[in-house]
């Protein structure tokens, strides 16, 4: 994670200004969707959220796979359809790369996605896109939570 500080100036007398550091963790996440307005979407949802910040975007799986060895995200969050290469194909090179990175399918088909067989790929969490408003950014938090 990168770290990011807050500088903080606090004046208790006039001639005594403090200064006071606090440091803390972004969280760099990477979103992969073949639909523009969704990526976007999705940025706003994520970015609303302090301490979290979108360090890339990929529209197709071979951009997501590239972005993430070049980026090193905390998280990828992938959608199913993405061309040639698709989430699942992609989520799988990814985790075969590093294999203690969270990755969440976050797609309209998540209800043909039987969590067993995400976890193949290296998915931790499936989210439908109908319900990534409501539950995307707590299954973000949960999985960040429960990281090694």
């Amino acid at each position: 994670m990168r770290q990011a500080w807050i500088e903080l100036r606090l004046h208790f007398a006039p001639q005594e200004p403090r200064c006071l550091r606090l440091r803390f963790h972004m969280v760099r996440i990477l979103i992969a969707d073949d639909y523009e307005p969704a990526r976007r979407a999705i940025r706003r949802l994520l970015e609303a959220r302090p301490g979290w910040e979108v360090c890339g975007e990929a529209a197709d799986g071979l951009g997501v796979v590239l972005k993430t060895a070049e980026l090193k995200p905390d998280m990828v969050i992938i959608d199913l359809a993405l061309g040639m290469i698709d989430g699942l194909t992609a989520a799988r090179e990814i985790s075969a790369a590093m294999p203690t990175l969270p990755i969440v399918l976050c797609t309209v088909f998540a209800t043909d996605m039987p969590e067993r067989q995400s976890h193949e790929f290296g998915i931790r969490a499936v989210v439908d896109k109908s319900d990534s408003g409501t539950r995307l950014v707590s299954v973000v938090e949960d999985l960040l939570n429960s990281k090694p």
